[in-house]
């Protein structure tokens, strides 16, 4: 959903008023941060359970996508909460991509190893 509908309306808000409407975006993480963790925790959770080679793809995803978090989408946002540039909102879209597959490889993941349990 971010990817496809969330970061590419970005470009739908005028550059002047950008910062401003980012300022107010950033609250998204009130919901995404929570979320995030608990996948790490229950992620952890899950591999310390059983060690198994889909647990452990499972956690270097979310290594990926925390990593990517933290290197990319988090300066990129902070930046553009003081000043939006359109280069730097195509970087956002760009860079999220990395997020984007690592979520859906998760899935697909998790996906093999509960059908592994039916």
């Amino acid at each position: 959903m971010v990817q496809i509908a969330h970061y590419p309306l970005f470009r739908a808000i005028p550059i002047e008023h950008f910062s401003q409407y980012e300022r107010k975006n950033v609250a998204t993480a009130y919901v995404t941060v929570p979320i995030m963790t608990i996948e790490l925790l229950s992620g952890g959770w899950l591999l310390f359970q059983n060690p198994d080679v889909f647990l452990w793809s499972n956690m270097l995803l979310l290594g990926a996508i925390w990593l990517s978090t933290a290197i990319f989408q988090v300066p990129m946002h902070l930046r553009l909460m003081k000043e939006a540039s359109e280069n730097l909102i195509t970087r956002v879209i760009r860079t999220n991509w990395i997020r984007t597959i690592a979520w859906t490889l998760r899935t697909i993941v998790l996906m093999v190893y509960l059908h592994s349990f039916l």
